[in-house]
């Protein structure tokens, strides 16, 4: 009996996750940016090679917007961390003024030398929050007006509330309330992998034990890929998290939109929204507008722009119509040894988007044999946009089983996929930023013979316009 309700919640549960999938909420940013900080003038701190980056920005009890960054790579010592502050008459003004270094880590206190990271404040009980890192431990300081901030210290005498062990490195805190619980996100690289946590709080003085809110998937574990996680409620019950792969020129954050604002995608990106060409976002509320503000592309100061929010449900236009006998036709087998290059198998729940769909191992009885082999390659299209969705499935070996962009001249590879040892077409964002106007095939590849040794392709389709969220 315990098996069978298992079984039912497990079912539920990927349908609620699949529903949840169609329908997603992304954010839009509209130009123009404005900037509002520089690289400040740190006296005897000042370095060439010094760079403002993750940062807090909110409105002071005057109405002043403050706005406090972390400056890396300065002449501190240590990490080289500090936090400086600009002080803005209106969020839409440019050019805050400089008003000099906020904080630096306290040894005595058990901060690491130099390594303050992170500010995010939030107001609670008539006070400024403020959460920080000291670069293994998340702190909090607060403040009557805004402004000027007061350490708290913990009973052992130190500032660091919790963290994720030494070593670990955690950091980039932020914080919203949920349903009448405090939610801390922050980062940290146990085992030198990156994980978004969160902890929750009735108070913002005990919190819970961790848990991870977002691992893994196509961005990957790599330690400094799941940077300054900032998560918005957009509407009731429905959440978007930012998570920062890339700094500088070439800028990359991922967004997630989900329903359990304790679950991004562990190793799954069902929830994956799209790529933003940003930085170290941060999300501002006020006066019924949302704004976001970023590190610039030179990673020499901070800009704002307004956002808005769109849904987007579904997927778009297929590029390849599996279901048209003629479009099925300028696919072929390059190599191996598989029977045919489409399947309507329904063996297993592959949940295909179309009738047809490519699988390595269906055989035309109604059986399987991970045994064969083979690449498929498509005709040539042009990418049209920067981002795709694609429908994998089948081994998690990327090295062996896979789904590949590659270009039409010469054949090399722009971007892979590949499953999670699951048959059920999962949704997958394709991001070809950077490569519009290309023409390209599709390369569908299974060189694994063991169990697992397959890949399920159900299609390529275009992003469906979004619709805006009055």
């Amino acid at each position: 009996m315990t098996k069978c309700l298992l079984l039912v919640s497990a079912m539920l549960l990927i349908a609620v996750q699949r529903l949840s999938a169609d329908d997603r909420i992304m954010p839009v940013i509209e130009a123009p940016w404005w900037q509002v900080a520089g690289n400040p003038d740190l006296g005897r701190y000042t370095s060439k090679d010094q760079q403002p980056v993750d940062f807090g920005v909110w409105q002071a009890d005057d109405g002043t917007w403050q706005l406090w960054s972390c400056i890396r790579h300065t002449q501190c010592g240590g990490h080289t961390r500090l936090f400086h502050r600009w002080e803005g008459r209106k969020i839409t003004d440019s050019d805050w003024k400089p008003m000099g270094i906020a904080m630096e880590a306290d040894p005595s206190l058990g901060e690491d030398r130099g390594g303050l990271q992170a500010p995010h404040v939030v107001k609670h009980d008539g006070l400024y929050w403020m959460a920080y890192g000291d670069w293994n431990h998340i702190c909090f300081a607060t403040s009557q007006g805004g402004k000027t901030f007061k350490r708290i210290v913990q009973p052992d005498g130190k500032t660091g509330a919790f963290g994720e062990g030494p070593g670990a490195n955690t950091r980039d805190a932020m914080l919203i309330k949920i349903g009448g619980l405090w939610h801390c996100y922050y980062t940290a690289l146990p085992n030198q992998k990156g994980y978004g946590f969160c902890r929750t709080s009735p108070d913002l003085r005990t919190w819970s034990p961790s848990c991870v809110a977002s691992y893994g998937g196509q961005v990957g574990p790599n330690p400094w890929w799941n940077e300054c996680p900032h998560v918005v409620e957009v509407l009731p019950g429905e959440f978007v998290y930012f998570r920062n792969q890339f700094y500088g020129q070439g800028a990359k954050n991922w967004v997630y939109s989900s329903r359990n604002p304790l679950n991004f995608g562990i190793d799954d990106d069902t929830h994956l929204v799209c790529p933003l060409p940003i930085a170290a976002p941060e999300i501002v509320h006020h006066d019924g507008k949302y704004y976001i503000a970023v590190l610039n592309p030179g990673l020499d100061g901070i800009r704002i722009a307004r956002l808005r929010w769109a849904r987007v449900k579904g997927v778009g236009r297929a590029v390849f119509d599996f279901d048209d006998e003629a479009a099925r036709k300028q696919w072929r087998i390059v190599e191996g040894d598989l029977p045919d290059v489409f399947s309507t198998s329904t063996r297993q729940h592959f949940a295909p988007p179309q009738k047809h769909f490519i699988a390595t191992a269906e055989l035309p009885d109604g059986k399987f044999d991970d045994a064969r082999t083979g690449v498929i390659e498509s005709p040539e299209f042009t990418l049209e946009h920067e981002s795709y969705y694609v429908y994998v499935s089948g081994g998690s070996d990327q090295d062996k089983t896979y789904v590949a962009v590659v270009e039409a001249d010469g054949g090399k590879e722009i971007v892979r996929l590949a499953g999670r040892d699951w048959n059920t077409l999962e949704r997958k964002l394709l991001d070809v930023t950077g490569h519009r106007g290309k023409r390209v095939r599709v390369r569908v590849v299974d060189k694994a013979t063991g169990p697992w040794g397959h890949v399920n392709f159900g299609g390529i389709f275009e992003m469906p316009e979004p619709v805006p969220i009055p």
